[in-house]
């Protein structure tokens, strides 16, 4: 099958568009989005998609451009004859039409039966199943962005499985890989196990075998019906002996009882109604005994606790007195250690000031003396001139520069000596004698004798007069320097410079030092101290007593002969000692106040513990009062003694019966049983109705037709089960001998794709792959070197290439069942391939040419591939392909441009 040309119109952004395939190679190019993909799909459509499909592929065709309906024509040579084929896609209303060179034409449904004949299908794809229309020729049409994926992937009807496995064997060995009777016998085990089994193992609804099952089933729940309906005849038959029994229970044994403990009940009833009066009295009298023996105790009881509260408190009242003597001993010992901490603090406030006066008077003497020594540098610094370090810093770099315009100078004059003449020698007039040597920085005449006069002139031509120049005006500033600062040189500058430096650097130590005195109100302190000493030295001899006291305490060491130290430290012990008198006053106040919240609590309790005493007195009088009443009224015990003997008799029989039955109220379980009897009864009719109604047939007899029934099913289903088994079997050993033969399947597939490997590069690279009678080819892989990468884990270029290599090989193959030839499409597929591989792209592509392929390129840059078209296509053509290259190229960026305004 060769595509020879189309025209398409209304097809989205094309209006009209025609155009010829080549034999061999069909280049088409264009910039994105000028109608490629379009086309190649208009053509795949018009191919394979029915004309009066609606939906989504019809819709897909249309365009928002250009009013009317799309219509595809194509020209193409199949089955050794020209045929024009062309859809009006329309909806229900859609036309084909279909016609060749020797007068056959074809119209409607006759036309696109016989196009899918051409085209190796049954039928063309509906607009309903428009899911199928990619698998259509997916080997051999690459659309844009599909040119990385695996030909050999998915359903097998993708790359032509079945012809493909034909045309391999028979380009095989001579040898056949498969008999037409091998083949034949497999159809024929196929189609007896697909009439019985789906593709998935399980059985087919419909066929024989589930019929037979089906039987089978239902004879098996007609034989268990019949075994449900015998065994419900005998559990309605057990069901009506059961309640025969119960009734019979019911009214010879438990009624009977029942009603006799209803009897007994009745009558403990009336005993207890009899015995109620004077069990009521004698409970009172045994009530009022025991109230009194119990108030009697409690009345002993609180007398012993009165006694024991009274002594308590008369305890507590002499701790109390103890405490309050100890409280005022405390108060008084600290008190004197008060006055104790006081005399220490008037001497230690002494000897503070003792101490200050000292301080502040070596303050005095010692800022007198910093002010005596600055001074003194204050008058050595005025004797020496005013100099800065600027100034000498100054005055070094004029000095510095007279020296350098010196010797710039010196380098550039010329010297002048006179070593031996028999003449009069003037220089500028004035005469040089033997072993004179002068120095020439200007323009001069020299005369010797009288008839010679020479002109010496220096080098340097401009250089030295600037020179000169430059030393004289060095020359006047460092002698308006030196004037200024009545020196000579700079050395003696910064002489007197370090010498100032050293006398400031002493007086800001001075200063310093100075700081550290507070000298501020010095004297004014120092005035301020004596009335102080007065009021300090008044009090201590107010304190003479204490202080005598404290000297005998301290083994005639007086406190006012201590130093600051002992001061402290008989300090820090007058305050330890407070400390621990506080401490004991503290715990005798909680002690006291202890004993003050114990005297209130046994108060309190006195009280409450002598009103009780006063109640329990008045109600032991009423208790005796009322037993006295009591014995007067009382029945004779004899009469209770036998009633209440009679009523635990009558009550120990009705005991025993509740207990043969449960504990439960009488009343009650007899209600319940007359309730069970009318139930029962109840249950007896429909039971005894039931058995009638299922003893109208034999079960039996009917079990036994079922089981037969039953059997009969079971044995049918079990022979076409095994007659499905042994085909599976043989099937199975089919595929399994037809594995065996797997690589002769893949081999020359192999070797198919090989050739197109090694034009793509240098490098070895065999692809590998897999075939299986069920699965089809699979495990599409490519060695490199000593490793084998599968499919998917290739780069996106080289997934691209090796799929072109496998579609080329394909259609290598296959091409001798569609008329020795095939159309290959790629549209845009290879973009992820770099551009170091692009001449072995089409070296690939050329051998597939050479092999009687026809390839139909679609790109976005043609010019790689101008080297495919024949050599006979003159310069000019070529030219033109490439300036529309660039046009569509330079159109592309327009749009793109565009549409980022337009955004």
């Amino acid at each position: 099958m060769r595509l020879i040309a189309c025209r398409l119109q209304n097809v989205r952004r094309h209006r009209e568009l025609a155009l010829r395939f080549g034999r061999e190679l069909t280049l088409i190019g264009g910039a994105n989005e000028t109608g490629k993909s379009t086309l190649v799909e208009a053509l795949h459509k018009g191919l394979f998609l029915r004309a009066t499909a609606t939906g989504r592929g019809v819709e897909e065709l249309r365009s928002r451009l250009h009013p009317g309906l799309p219509d595809v024509e194509i020209s193409f040579a199949a089955q050794g004859d020209i045929w024009r084929l062309r859809k009006r896609f329309a909806g229900s209303s859609g036309t084909c039409q279909l016609s060749n060179g020797s007068g056959l034409a074809l119209n409607g449904a006759a036309a696109e039966d016989h196009l899918a004949g051409l085209l190796g299908f049954e039928a063309p794809v509906e607009g309903r199943r428009i899911a199928q229309l990619p698998e259509r020729w997916a080997h051999l049409w690459v659309r844009q962005g599909d040119g990385g994926l695996n030909p050999l992937g998915g359903n097998q009807e993708r790359y032509d499985h079945n012809r493909l496995v034909e045309q391999l064997q028979l380009q095989g060995s001579s040898s056949a890989l498969e008999s037409n009777l091998d083949r034949l016998v497999m159809e024929q085990i196929q189609q007896q196990v697909a009439e019985l089994y789906t593709a998935t193992g399980r059985v087919k609804a419909g066929s024989v075998l589930a019929e037979a099952q089906r039987r089978c089933k239902e004879a098996e729940a007609a034989h268990h019906n019949a075994q449900e309906q015998l065994s419900d005849l005998e559990a309605a038959m057990e069901q009506w002996r059961r309640i025969n029994e119960r009734l019979e229970t019911i009214e010879a044994e438990q009624r009977p009882a029942l009603q006799r403990e209803l009897k007994l009940q009745q009558h403990i009833t009336l005993l207890q109604a009899q015995l109620a009066p004077m069990l009521r009295q004698e409970q009172e009298r045994q009530q009022l005994e025991q109230q009194q023996r119990q108030e009697q105790n409690e009345h002993t009881q609180l007398q012993k606790r009165l006694n024991s509260l009274s002594q308590e408190q008369s305890q507590l009242l002499a701790e109390q007195q103890q405490l309050q003597q100890r409280a005022q001993q405390l108060s008084a010992q600290l008190q004197q250690q008060a006055q104790r901490q006081e005399l220490v603090q008037l001497l230690l406030d002494l000897q503070q000031l003792e101490s200050e006066d000292l301080q502040l008077r070596e303050h005095q003497q010692q800022l007198q003396r910093l002010q005596e020594q600055a001074e003194t540098l204050k008058q050595q610094l005025a004797q020496l001139p005013e100099i800065s370090a600027d100034q000498v810093r100054e005055l070094r770099q004029a000095e510095q520069a007279l020296a350098q315009a010196t010797a710039r100078c010196e380098a550039m004059a010329s010297s002048l000596e006179v070593l031996a003449s028999d003449q009069t020698i003037r220089l500028n007039g004035k005469p040089l004698s033997r072993g004179e040597r002068r120095r020439i920085s200007e323009a001069a005449q020299l005369e010797v004798g009288a008839g010679v006069q020479i002109t010496i002139t220096p080098g340097g031509g401009q250089a030295l007069p600037q020179a000169l120049n430059l030393q004289q005006r060095a020359q006047q500033q460092l002698a308006q320097l030196q004037q200024a600062l009545k020196l000579n040189s700079s050395d003696q500058a910064e002489a007197i410079e370090r010498q100032r430096q050293v006398i400031e650097q002493e007086l800001a130590n001075l200063r310093q030092a100075a700081k550290a005195i507070p000298w501020s109100g010095l004297q004014q302190r120092l005035e301020q101290l004596t009335p102080r000493r007065q009021r300090l030295q008044q009090a201590l001899h107010q304190q003479q007593p204490l202080l005598i006291a404290m000297a005998k305490a301290q083994d005639g060491c007086a406190p006012q002969q201590m130093d600051q130290a002992a001061l402290h430290d008989l300090q820090e012990q007058l305050r330890n000692s407070a400390i621990e008198l506080i401490t004991d006053q503290e715990r005798n106040q909680q002690r006291l106040q202890g004993l003050d919240q114990s005297l209130q609590q046994i108060q309190s309790n006195l009280l409450q513990l002598r009103s009780r005493g006063d109640q329990l007195e008045g109600s032991l009088q009423v208790l005796s009062q009322r037993l006295q009443a009591l014995s007067q009224q009382q029945h004779p015990n004899s009469n209770l003694e036998a009633q209440q003997q009679q009523l635990h008799a009558l009550q120990g029989e009705l005991r025993h019966l509740a207990i043969s039955r449960g504990n439960t109220d009488a009343g009650a379980s007899l209600e319940r049983l007359e309730q069970e009897k009318d139930q029962l009864l109840s249950q007896q009719g429909q039971a005894e109705q039931r058995c009638q109604s299922l003893g109208a047939i034999n079960p039996v007899a009917e079990l036994e037709q079922r089981q037969a029934a039953l059997a009969e099913a079971d044995a049918e289903r079990q022979s076409l089960e095994q007659r499905g088994q042994a085909l599976q079997l043989l099937l199975e050993r089919f595929y399994s001998e037809q594995s065996h033969l797997a690589n002769r399947y893949s081999e020359p597939l192999r070797a198919a794709i090989a050739p197109y490997l090694a034009e793509l590069a240098t490098d070895p690279q065999q692809p590998l792959l897999a075939f299986d009678p069920q699965r089809g080819f699979h495990e599409l892989q490519l060695r490199q070197g000593d490793e084998a990468f599968a499919f998917e884990r290739l780069s996106g270029g080289m997934r691209e290439q090796l799929s072109a290599a496998v579609r080329l090989a394909m259609a290598q193959v296959l091409k001798p069942a569609y008329d020795d030839v095939l159309p290959l499409v790629f549209d845009d597929a290879f973009t992820n391939s770099d551009r170091q591989r692009l001449e072995g792209l089409r070296r690939m592509l050329q051998r597939g040419v050479d092999q009687g392929t026809q390839i139909v390129l679609l790109t976005c840059h043609p010019t790689d591939y101008l080297s495919l078209l024949p050599a006979t296509l003159d310069a000019d053509k070529k030219n033109l392909l490439e300036k529309l290259e660039e046009i569509s190229a330079e159109l592309g960026e327009q749009r793109e441009r565009v549409l980022v305004e337009l955004s």
